[in-house]
C-alpha cells in the first residue's frame, strides 16, 4: 500500500523545491530535530559591470542634471525667438555609456558635430536627428516646418544654413556652463555618419544627455555625449547648491552692503492725476483753453509711483515756499 505524506512532508517538499535543494527524506521528514539551524540572511547584490564602470560619481551627475536642465530652459526660449515659433526643449536623461553603445544609438545619416571645450582637451558629440534639422531648415526659409518624409544627407547649402541654430546652442551651453568653468564651444568637424568621428576611444566612457526638441508637430531628439576623461580635471568643481538655485543665507554684512547699495538707486518719482480716456482724433484737435474731465477731484487722494509702480497716498499740497509737494499719509494696501 503506499503511503500517505502528511502536511509536514508536503510542506517540506515544496520549500525544497522552491529553495532548489533535495528534498528531506521521509525518515527525517518524520522525525524532526528540535534544535534546526536556521537559513543565513540573503545577501544583497548589485549589479556592476568590471568592463564598463561609471566613471562619474552621482553627486556630479545630479550636477550635471541640473545644469544642462537650465541649458535646456535657455535654449527653448532662444530657439523661439529665432525661428519666430513656439519651440519647447526638454531634459530628458543624463546616463553613462560607453562610445560605440552611443554611436550605434544614433541614425546614419545624421546631423553630427565634433565640438572643442578649450580650454580642456578633448571635444564632445553632439548629434541633432534628421527629423528635427530639416522641419528647422524649412521654418528657416520661410516654409511651415513640416517633418522629411525621407531620410537623407544634408548638402553643404543646409549645413550652412543650420550652423545659425549649432551657434545659438553653443552659446546657451556657454552660459549653463559657467558655474563650473569659462569654455570655448566651437564646431571642430561636422559629418552626416556618426562612424566617421572618434572623439575618443569605442570603449571608452560618455555621459550621454538627451533632449526632446518639439516644434508645433514634429519633435526629434539632440545628443550631446561628453568623454568622461575630460570632466576628470575639473570634477571637484562641480557642486549641487550651483545648480539648484539654493544658496546659502546671507550674512549680516552682506545685507547692509545690499542695503547701502540700494540706497545710492536713482528711481523716478511723481504723483499722478489718472484722467478720462481720449481717442487720438481729440487728442490731435486739443488746442489751449480747452478743459478735460478728470476721474479725480483736484483735492482727492493721489498716488505716488515709484518707477511707474504706485507705492504710497497722499496729498498735493504747498509748503511756506510757494511749491508744491507731495504729503504722504499711507501705504497703499497691497504694498
Amino acid at each position: 500500500m503506499a503511503k500517505i505524506l502528511s502536511q509536514e512532508e508536503v510542506d517540506a517538499l515544496l520549500k525544497s523545491h522552491v529553495k532548489g535543494g533535495k528534498a528531506p527524506s521521509s525518515s527525517s521528514a518524520e522525525k524532526p530535530t528540535s534544535k534546526s539551524k536556521k537559513a543565513p540572511p540573503q545577501k544583497k547584490v548589485s549589479l556592476y559591470n568590471f568592463r564598463r564602470p561609471d566613471r562619474v560619481s552621482r553627486e556630479q551627475m545630479r550636477s550635471l542634471h541640473f545644469m544642462h536642465d537650465r541649458f535646456a530652459r535657455n535654449f527653448s526660449s532662444s530657439l523661439s525667438a529665432y525661428l519666430r515659433s513656439i519651440t519647447e526643449v526638454n531634459l530628458i536623461s543624463v546616463e553613462q555609456l560607453s562610445y560605440q553603445e552611443f554611436l550605434l544609438s544614433v541614425p546614419d545619416p545624421t546631423c553630427f558635430n565634433a565640438i572643442s571645450m578649450k580650454p580642456l582637451e578633448g571635444a564632445l558629440a553632439m548629434e541633432v536627428n534628421p527629423q528635427l534639422v530639416f522641419p528647422i531648415i524649412d521654418k528657416m526659409l520661410g516654409g511651415p516646418g513640416e517633418a522629411i518624409r525621407h531620410l537623407r544627407t544634408m548638402t553643404d547649402i543646409e549645413q550652412s544654413i543650420f550652423d545659425g541654430v549649432l551657434k545659438l546652442a553653443l552659446e546657451d551651453l556657454r552660459d549653463a556652463w559657467k558655474g563650473i568653468l569659462d569654455l570655448d564651444f566651437k564646431v571642430q568637424a561636422r559629418e552626416t555618419s556618426p562612424q566617421l568621428i572618434q572623439i575618443v576611444a569605442p570603449n571608452e566612457v560618455v555621459i550621454l544627455i538627451v533632449f526632446e526638441v518639439k516644434m508645433g508637430p514634429v519633435a526629434g531628439m539632440i545628443n550631446i555625449a561628453i568623454p568622461s576623461i575630460i570632466l576628470e580635471p575639473v570634477a571637484n568643481k562641480f557642486d549641487q547648491e550651483m545648480f539648484t538655485g539654493y544658496k546659502k543665507s546671507a550674512t549680516f554684512e552682506e545685507a547692509r552692503l545690499l542695503v547701502e547699495s540700494l540706497k545710492l538707486c536713482d528711481m523716478a518719482i511723481s504723483a499722478e492725476i489718472r484722467g478720462t480716456n481720449l481717442l487720438l482724433a481729440d487728442v490731435l484737435h486739443l488746442q489751449v483753453g480747452d478743459m478735460i474731465p478728470l476721474t479725480k477731484r483736484h483735492d482727492a487722494m493721489l498716488d505716488l509711483t515709484v518707477d511707474g509702480i504706485p507705492r504710497l497716498l497722499g496729498y498735493v499740497a504747498l509748503n511756506p515756499n510757494n511749491k508744491r509737494v507731495f504729503q504722504v499719509t499711507s501705504h497703499r494696501q497691497e504694498y
